[in-house]
């Protein structure tokens, strides 16, 4: 039953990342079934409730606990009891399954595998399905017809195809298979026009960058300039809708007229993104502890812009940070950051001692530790732009941290114990002259 869970799991990871039953075969209730038979697999291992024995565990234990404070609390109490019990809920299950279902080092990393996977498959969706819409690539049905939702589930999934494709060990199929997907994930991530995640991808290849030796540095330099040349050549309307990152109207100017339509939209949403921004601050400032209610800040806004006798438009706050802030309040979003902060600490910390492991799983450890902190990376800068902060993303990944700081370290461990007791014996100098060993000393008594 543990091991049936764990595949359920990974098949879970699979549905949940591709987001292929958004749109085909949604009637099996796969994600569903799946995520039915990890939690028993889970509970009958009795280490459901260990996960929030950590401190991720005490902050994600902390937030639930105000997330139900929130609800009675609300301006909206019935959307917010929603978004509680169909979002956060559900959240809150996948962080125990991924901390207490994922025992051993090989299951992190076919776990984390399967999450390339589904990226792997939503990119294939998206480049050879996909439509374009105002320029923008993005799939027809599900939360994927977002063009900013599905470079944002993109960019999760590359750390980890990145891990397979750089494993030596792995079969050669394997490792091509993972390089071609990864290229599949950048094309589409850039197709999709969304400057989120070009910012997002920009953070992946600088941390690739960094860990990669002289020859990798050079081969990502040279790639990252032949990718832009390209970018320039075949999509220069990408690019313009990119450049509004630095320029506001600027940009318009030499564009044609559907260009300048595009374009228009782009800057218009920047404004409109800054906006939501500031009103969020000030909600957050007029509602400190307990918010305006989980889900409310749309309806609570359009209210205001009611009374104010402007048209009401029930936007989010397109940022998870003050999208916690102005619906539950800063503790919350106390709560909320530390479970990104500890998720950090906690794999950094293994990082650090499989760095200093002299054994090749030491090397392995390190290279996923390294994969899941840049995925947590691309998280904490993408949503920023994009209000999720309800969904099982990072609930999933905090309980991925507490999985492989406990599987990574017993690895570690056994690896540099059996190095220890299974080493040959130390050649001993020649000595010139024979030593001769005192003999004991006899006892009178």
């Amino acid at each position: 039953m543990l091991r049936l869970g764990f595949y359920c799991f990974c098949i879970f990871n699979l549905a949940y990342f591709s987001r292929f039953f958004e749109w085909k075969l949604y009637i099996l209730h796969v994600p569903l079934i799946t995520s039915i038979i990890a939690l028993l697999g889970a509970a009958m291992d009795g280490r459901l409730l260990s996960t929030f024995r950590s401190k991720i565990g005490i902050c994600m234990a902390a937030l639930t606990a105000l997330y139900a404070i929130n609800v009675p609390l609300s301006t909206w109490h019935g959307q917010s009891f929603h978004t509680f019990a169909d979002q956060w809920v559900k959240s809150v299950i996948a962080f125990m399954i991924a901390g207490a279902l994922v025992v051993t080092f090989q299951q992190c990393r076919k776990a984390l595998n399967s999450i390339g996977w589904g990226v792997a498959i939503a990119s294939v969706l998206a480049a050879y399905i996909g439509r374009e819409d105002a320029g923008r690539l993005q799939v027809g049905r599900g939360t994927l017809s977002n063009a900013n939702e599905l470079a944002f589930i993109l960019l999760l999934g590359l750390p980890f195809l990145w891990l397979m494709a750089s494993d030596a060990g792995a079969p050669k199929l394997k490792r091509l298979l993972a390089f071609g997907f990864s290229l599949s994930c950048i094309y589409a991530t850039v197709r999709t026009g969304s400057r989120a995640g070009l910012i997002g991808l920009g953070i992946l290849i600088l941390l690739a960058f960094l860990r990669a030796s002289i020859i990798g540095k050079l081969t990502l330099s040279v790639a990252a300039v032949a990718a832009g040349i390209a970018l320039v050549l075949y999509f220069p309307a990408v690019v313009q809708r990119y450049a509004t990152i630095f320029g506001g109207a600027e940009s318009l100017q030499g564009a044609s007229a559907q260009e300048a339509q595009i374009l228009d939209a782009a800057v218009s949403s920047s404004a409109a993104r800054r906006r939501l921004l500031i009103n969020s601050l000030k909600v957050t400032a007029a509602h400190p502890l307990t918010g305006v209610g989980l889900g409310a800040f749309g309806a609570y806004m359009a209210g205001q812009e009611t009374a104010e006798g402007q048209s009401a438009k029930f936007q989010g706050t397109h940022n998870s940070y003050t999208q916690v802030s102005s619906e539950a309040g800063i503790p919350a979003l106390i709560c909320f950051l530390g479970i990104i902060f500890f998720s950090f600490t906690s794999l950094r910390k293994v990082y650090k001692r499989a760095k200093r492991s002299p054994t090749a799983v030491g090397k392995q450890v390190a290279s996923v530790c390294y994969a899941l902190m840049s995925t947590l990376a691309a998280y904490a800068v993408c949503v920023l732009f994009d209000y999720v902060a309800y969904d099982a993303t990072l609930p999933m990944l905090a309980g991925f941290a507490i999985a492989l700081g406990d599987a990574g370290t017993n690895a570690i461990d056994v690896a540099e114990y059996s190095l220890q007791t299974q080493a040959p014996p130390v050649a001993q100098p020649a000595m010139v002259f024979p030593v001769r060993r005192p003999r004991p000393v006899q006892s009178t008594v």
